[in-house]
């Protein structure tokens, strides 16, 4: 991940520069594809959540698979959700759940890869992002379709996926083997906190557009007697303060993170938490023009090998409150026709309570819910087998879910991109989920 040091931005007269990276995915070069205008919004549950507890209870099971919590009705006749989701289970009639998610991995890095990526050429267990990994979907989009002038392709938010390790960085949600030029645009922090200012994308006082315009072509009239010295990566830092100087000037993206433009009613609704309001700025972030917005919900509270009965009280409220609000929202603004939106983790838990009333790793079967675009609404696809342990009709991989993803966004999921060597790799190695589309 690069960062803007306080002086590269005073070269281009800002006062500051974001607290994170100025990713460059959406000043992509190359051979584009027929945008359709349709954008998308994932949601990632890393550490695993419970499809058991969720989205697939199993009523007539006995307590040590059912677990702790009771079925509630939905909007879906005859489908039921776990009791915690009682708003999801309201909005139920906007949305398809998949409960045939399956694949083979069991770690957290390979299953979030599978997950984000579709692909199945792993990395090793614990290892952090590489340069060869295979491409994040909101990398893809912006080689694919590079953006409108001042608005990222795509961007991350409240931060990275982490590991441990020196750059902490996850695999599969990275430029890649396209490059880091490549990576989402990441706006890192807690938008619900009072001190929340994820970009000091302001100018000084006195500084006009227009001003700053005139600074920046003085720079490049400057920097034009180096051009011969600079190395490749003095390019790319060249790229990189451009960009950061059309986001200052241009303004959408300032203006779809300033949550005090909000209703406070509307606020409340998403919920005054983490998830809630950066779902909220997700919905603002599609408003300004960002085709691909990944909220990456990296706590790890998701991974409740213990406790799961008091862990889900505290963090299954606030998520689903704000996937209910998100949904809502957006089909009240006529956004969902056009938005899709991914809710998923990167496997499901074991059909047991362990003996410390928690749930392990499983990814035989778990369930992801989609809503937006054509995706079908108040739709339940595939189906796990009475103890939710395998699946009994309908198996759906990652990669299937992301060739759908990919439908939705106007791009063939059968399209190639190459790596730095020129080797051709399908963008995804699944199927599209015709049964779920409308």
């Amino acid at each position: 991940m690069l960062n803007f040091s306080r002086r590269e931005i005073l070269r281009i007269g800002a006062v500051s520069v974001l607290g994170t990276a100025a990713g460059g995915a959406w000043r992509a070069s190359g051979a584009g594809t027929q945008a359709n205008g349709n954008q998308a919004i994932f949601i990632m549950l890393q550490g695993g959540p419970s499809h058991l507890d969720l989205w697939d209870p199993k009523p007539q099971a006995g307590r040590e698979i059912r677990g702790p919590w009771d079925p509630i009705p939905t909007r879906i006749p005859g489908v039921r959700f776990g009791e915690l989701l009682k708003n999801t289970a309201q909005i139920a009639d906007k949305i398809t759940v998949i409960r045939s998610m399956s694949h083979r991995f069991t770690n957290h890095i390979a299953g979030t890869y599978v997950t984000m990526t579709g692909s199945n050429n792993q990395p090793d267990q614990d290892r952090e992002a590489h340069p060869d990994d295979f491409p994040g979907p909101g990398a893809i989009l912006a080689r694919q379709q590079p953006a409108v002038h001042g608005v990222p392709t795509s961007v991350s938010l409240p931060n990275w996926l982490s590991i441990p390790g020196p750059s902490n960085r996850m695999p599969g949600q990275y430029g890649g083997f396209l490059g880091s030029v490549h990576d989402p645009f990441v706006i890192e922090g807690d938008p619900s906190k009072p001190d929340y200012n994820p970009l000091s994308l302001r100018l000084p006082d006195g500084m006009t557009p227009e001003r700053l315009a005139g600074r920046i072509s003085l720079v490049e009239q400057v920097d034009a007697a180096a051009d011969r010295l600079e190395n490749q990566l003095g390019k790319k830092m060249d790229s990189l303060r451009r960009s950061a100087f059309e986001l200052i000037v241009d303004g959408r993206v300032r203006r779809a993170l300033d949550l005090e433009r909000e209703p406070a009613a509307v606020r409340d609704r998403y919920g005054r938490d983490k998830i809630g309001q950066s779902l909220l700025l997700a919905r603002r972030l599609i408003e300004a023009g960002v085709r691909f917005v990944s909220y990456n919900d990296f706590n790890q509270r998701w991974d409740t090998h213990s406790g799961i009965l008091y862990t889900y009280r505290v963090i299954v409220p606030p998520m689903e409150r704000a996937y209910a609000a998100l949904v809502s929202d957006l089909a009240e603004r006529g956004l969902l026709d056009t938005t899709m939106v991914v809710n998923a983790g990167e496997f499901g838990r074991t059909p047991t309570v362990n003996k410390d009333g928690g749930r392990d790793h499983w990814p035989n079967v778990y369930s992801v819910a989609l809503a937006g675009g054509k995706v079908k609404r108040g739709f339940v696809h595939g189906a796990s087998d009475n103890k939710g342990g395998e699946v009994a009709e309908s198996a759906v991989h990652p990669a299937d879910v992301l060739a759908t993803l990919w439908h939705h966004l106007g791009i063939s999921p059968r399209t190639t991109i190459a790596d730095r060597l020129g080797r051709p790799y399908l963008i995804s190695e699944g199927k599209v989920i015709e049964a779920i589309l409308a």
